[in-house]
């Protein structure tokens, strides 16, 4: 799955991890923090932690998409690796390297809220 443009905002970000989970297969509903960046404002994505998991695991960085845990989890890297719960979605299907780029390029961008000149 590939965009005809980068995700520019928080709405696409949302329907991009929805679009793309639900392509490859995956029902996130009986995971611990359950489809999470859909019921989310925006301050709670960007400046919160994933619901539902103990020990306060911060979603993600803005402008930081290396450092920031959501990365890591669909990556499997970090505090997810070699865990029982490692990559996300557990048990897969998993998300490719582009997928996981384009969430990455959004958060790098800042995590725009909106589109530039709508906001």
């Amino acid at each position: 799955m590939r965009l005809a443009m980068p995700i520019s905002n928080y709405a696409q970000l949302q329907s991009f991890i929805s679009d793309t989970l639900k392509t490859l297969g995956v029902d996130a509903e009986f995971a611990p923090h359950a489809e999470f960046w859909s019921s989310l404002s925006y301050e709670e994505f960007t400046q919160g932690n994933v619901p539902g998991v103990g020990g306060g695991v911060r979603i993600l960085l803005p402008g930081d998409a290396a450092s920031s845990q959501i990365i890591h989890a669909l990556k499997g890297e970090g505090q997810f690796a070699g865990n029982p719960f490692d990559r996300m979605p557990s048990g897969g299907p998993f998300m490719s390297d582009q997928q996981i780029a384009e969430i990455a390029g959004w958060i790098n961008a800042g995590c725009p809220e909106f589109d530039a000149g709508l906001a």
